[in-house]
C-alpha cells in the first residue's frame, strides 16, 4: 500500500490556509486490497494531521441535539469506534456506526470494493479511479457483517464517549432473516440492542442492494414498512427512528411509502442509498463472483439520482405535512455538494465514499463556511 500522507498539503490563497484534497495523491483510508475484516481490526488507515477547525457558528438541531454543522457520515464506512473517533475528528458532526444486527454476521468475501464507471442505467463496468472526485465511482459489497452483541454494547459506548461537544452519532441497524424471530422482530431485537448499547438516535436500514432481494428492498412496500416501522418505533420509544432508503418506482410509490413511515412513528427518512445495478466487465463475467453480479453503486455518478431524490421527497414531505426529518447522501465527493443536497430540501448532508477517498472533506467544507466562501456550485 502506498505511504500515506504525513499531513494536510496546504497552500495560501488570499491569505487563508486551504486544505487540500486527500486524494489521488494518497490512497483511501480504507484499503481496498484487505479484507473488511482486515480493515475493521487495523484501520482506518490515515495518518495525516489534523487541522485545528475554527469555532461553528450556529448549531443544527437533530432531534433536540444541537450539532456544530449539518454534516455527517451514513452507514457505511464508520465500521467501529476507531472509524468514528476519527470522523468526529475530521468534521463530521453526525456520523453513523456501520449497520449491526442482533447476532454476530459475517461479510462478503474480497474483493468487496472496486472502482466503476456507469455504462447504463443500471449495469457498470470496471474501470480505472478519476483523478476527479466529483465523478469519482466504485461500487461496494460488504453483506452487512457484524460483530457480537457483547463487542457491540461496549464499543457502541466507546463511539459515543469519542465525541465532542456539538456531535451526536447514529446508530444504523438491520434484521436478519431465519434467526428463530419473524424477520419484524429481529429487526427489533437489533434495534433494543442499540438502544441499550447507549443509541442516541437508530436508523433502520431498509435498503441494502447487497443482501438478499427480500432483506434489502423492505423500504419499496408502504404496508411493510408501517408494518416494521411500527414495531421498531414501539420498542426504542423516545429515541428517534430513521428509515433508510433507495431509489423508487415512481412518485406514487414514494408518497404511500414515506406516509406509511410517518403513520408507523418513523422520525426521519435518510437516502439515497446505493444504487443496484449489475456490475460486469467486457466479457460479460462478474469481478465480485457469479453469485454477486448485482451490487450497490456508489459515488459521484450517482448524485444526479440522489438529487433528485432529495429535491421529491422535500416536496412530499412539505405538501403532505409529515413532519419528516429528511437526511441526504448519494455522491457527496466534495465540499460544494454538501450545500447542493441542503439547497434541495435536506436539513442534513452525510458523504460515505467521500469520506473514504478525502477524509478532509468535511474540514474544507467548513473551511470555506468560517471563511464566508460560498460552496454550492454544481
Amino acid at each position: 500500500m502506498a505511504s500515506l500522507h504525513s499531513g494536510p498539503r496546504q497552500t495560501l490563497r488570499s491569505g487563508e490556509a486551504v486544505i487540500a484534497e486527500w486524494f489521488p495523491n494518497n490512497p483511501p483510508i480504507y484499503d481496498i486490497e484487505k479484507s473488511y475484516a482486515e480493515n475493521a481490526k487495523e484501520g482506518p488507515f490515515f495518518k495525516g494531521e489534523i487541522p485545528k477547525r475554527a469555532p461553528s457558528k450556529r448549531t443544527f438541531d437533530l432531534f433536540g441535539h444541537q450539532v456544530k454543522s449539518p454534516l455527517g457520515v451514513p452507514a457505511g464506512p464508520l465500521l467501529n469506534s476507531r472509524w468514528i473517533a476519527l470522523a468526529a475528528k475530521l468534521g463530521f458532526d453526525v456520523p453513523t456506526y456501520k449497520t449491526i444486527r442482533s447476532m454476530a454476521h459475517p461479510g462478503h468475501p474480497p474483493p468487496n470494493v472496486i472502482y466503476v464507471k456507469p455504462t447504463g442505467p443500471h449495469r457498470a463496468m470496471p474501470s480505472d479511479p478519476s483523478n476527479d472526485l466529483s465523478d469519482f465511482t466504485i461500487t461496494n459489497s460488504f453483506g452487512m457483517p457484524s460483530m457480537s452483541p457483547d463487542f457491540l454494547i461496549q464499543d457502541i459506548a466507546r463511539a459515543n464517549a469519542s465525541l465532542s461537544i456539538g456531535q451526536v452519532m447514529i446508530v444504523s441497524v438491520v434484521g436478519t432473516p431465519f434467526q428463530g424471530l419473524s424477520f419484524a422482530d429481529d429487526f427489533v431485537r437489533a434495534a433494543v440492542l442499540a438502544k441499550e448499547a447507549g443509541a442516541k438516535i437508530i436508523e433502520a436500514n431498509f435498503s441494502c442492494p447487497n443482501v438478499d432481494k427480500a432483506e434489502g428492498s423492505l423500504y419499496t412496500s408502504a404496508e411493510t414498512v408501517y408494518e416494521y416501522a411500527k414495531k421498531i418505533s414501539n420498542a426504542i420509544r423516545p429515541l428517534p427512528l430513521i428509515l433508510k432508503v433507495g431509489l423508487f418506482q415512481n412518485p406514487e410509490q414514494m408518497k404511500q411509502v414515506f406516509l406509511a413511515a410517518a403513520r408507523g412513528g418513523a422520525n426521519a427518512v435518510c437516502g439515497l442509498n446505493a444504487v443496484s445495478m449489475d456490475v460486469v466487465d467486457a466479457k460479460g463475467s462478474a469481478p465480485l463472483g457469479e453469485s454477486r453480479r448485482s451490487s450497490g453503486v456508489c459515488g459521484g455518478s450517482i448524485r444526479p439520482q440522489a438529487l433528485h431524490f432529495i429535491h421529491s421527497a422535500a416536496e412530499l414531505i412539505r405538501k403532505e405535512k409529515l413532519g419528516l426529518l429528511l437526511l441526504a447522501c448519494g455522491g457527496i465527493t466534495r465540499p460544494e455538494h454538501f450545500d447542493l443536497f441542503l439547497d434541495a430540501g435536506a436539513q442534513f448532508a452525510l458523504a460515505a465514499t467521500g469520506m473514504m477517498w478525502d477524509p478532509y472533506l468535511a474540514l474544507r467544507y467548513h473551511e470555506r463556511k468560517n471563511h464566508g466562501r460560498s460552496t454550492a456550485h454544481p
